[in-house]
């Protein structure tokens, strides 16, 4: 074993979580790993790394469910959440010493886990969100919010940024800011969990509907299912919860409806897709550029920074996108899919890997 890594992993949604693995998968061949989440994300990993013995699994709560609830409680949310967040980032610094004592890390890396670092050990984190956009009458705190993510963020050594550093990425102002330029950071490109297969795209719509707020997301699952079985062809939706396993079929509508989808299967279904309807997370958003897939996009209601990327990548012509809060046709929306263009990488997930371990391993402190 060449070293001890720490690799902490945010816990909101599966994205973090999906987009780490190719990162993770490359270090626990010649090292020791020990990895941090909790909930979904880490039941995920769990399950993706259950056969590796290089890998050690550590429970840590993570951030709150961020902008969720509705009326006044969502602005009551809004302060209770953020002290939270606060508070959280120093009990992940508590418990990466420990970590780190315990275990004699040499090397940190954190998807979005602020407290995961240390002046002494060389410690990065990969973010796509450099700024926060925040709406409505929270859009006041702005400033106060992006200049505490920034101070987060300058506590490591290096910030790797998930995108391209020209005009033709995907991130748009949430990566491309004058916070981002004065971070120590580099573009690295797009990290993704798929890989492609030459496979028959019998699946002509593909539903990946998961995420943490679930206030809004079965509402919009039943929605979607409802639709569906208007559309003709093959229809196959995974919900993402790791919490129970089931396989549902619906022969009559040509319709099925996985709980969660892993390893082989969960790369598999998404090869064989002709059309991926999704919400905006930016996970998703690289895993279709990866895969040269054509996406529609419904932001999760309240999601800032969903909304903005749907809004966006609808605009630049790669991407459709719609509101789910309104109501919709969706095989109406569907046909909007054939002006799109997807998003062509400059290089994918394995260049963007190997680029990131190049930086590492030739780091000094």
């Amino acid at each position: 074993m060449n070293k001890n890594i720490l690799f902490a992993v945010n816990s909101l949604g599966l994205g973090h979580a999906t987009r780490s693995l190719p990162l993770i998968e490359h270090y626990a061949k010649n090292n020791k790993v020990y990895i941090v989440s909790t909930g979904n994300a880490l039941s995920f990993l769990k399950s993706e790394f259950k056969n590796n013995k290089n890998i050690d699994f550590y429970n840590f709560e993570g951030f709150p469910p961020l902008l969720r609830g509705s009326g006044i409680n969502f602005y009551l949310y809004i302060f209770k959440d953020a002290f939270k967040a606060a508070l959280s980032v120093k009990k992940e610094k508590n418990f990466c010493n420990e970590l780190i004592k315990k275990h004699n890390i040499n090397l940190i890396i954190s998807d979005c886990r602020y407290g995961f670092y240390d002046k002494d050990i060389p410690s990065f984190v990969l973010t796509h969100m450099v700024d926060i956009l925040l709406s409505g009458p929270i859009k006041i705190f702005s400033k106060i919010v992006n200049f505490y993510n920034y101070r987060c963020l300058n506590k490591y050594d290096l910030v790797f940024i998930l995108d391209f550093e020209d005009k033709r990425n995907l991130s748009g102002k949430l990566s491309h800011n004058k916070h981002a330029n004065k971070l120590l950071h580099k573009y690295i490109g797009i990290l993704s969990s798929y890989k492609k297969e030459k496979i028959k795209q019998d699946i002509d719509y593909y539903f990946i509907i998961s995420g943490f707020l679930l206030d809004t997301k079965y509402t919009f699952v039943n929605s979607l299912i409802e639709q569906s079985k208007k559309l003709k062809g093959k229809k196959i939706f995974v919900l993402g919860d790791t919490t129970q396993m089931y396989h549902k079929v619906n022969k009559e509508n040509n319709i099925e409806i996985y709980s969660y989808a892993s390893g082989k299967l969960r790369n598999k279904l998404m090869n064989r897709a002709k059309i991926v309807i999704s919400r905006s997370g930016y996970t998703t958003v690289m895993d279709l550029a990866e895969l040269d897939k054509k996406g529609l996009f419904a932001p999760t209601p309240k999601q800032t920074e969903q909304e903005y990327l749907a809004k966006s990548l609808n605009e630049k012509g790669y991407f459709s996108s719609f509101n789910s809060e309104k109501d919709f046709d969706l095989a109406k929306l569907l046909g909007n899919i054939k002006r799109t263009k997807g998003f062509k990488p400059k290089w994918k997930t394995q260049e963007s890997v190997r680029k990131i371990a190049k930086i590492i391993d030739g780091f000094k402190k």
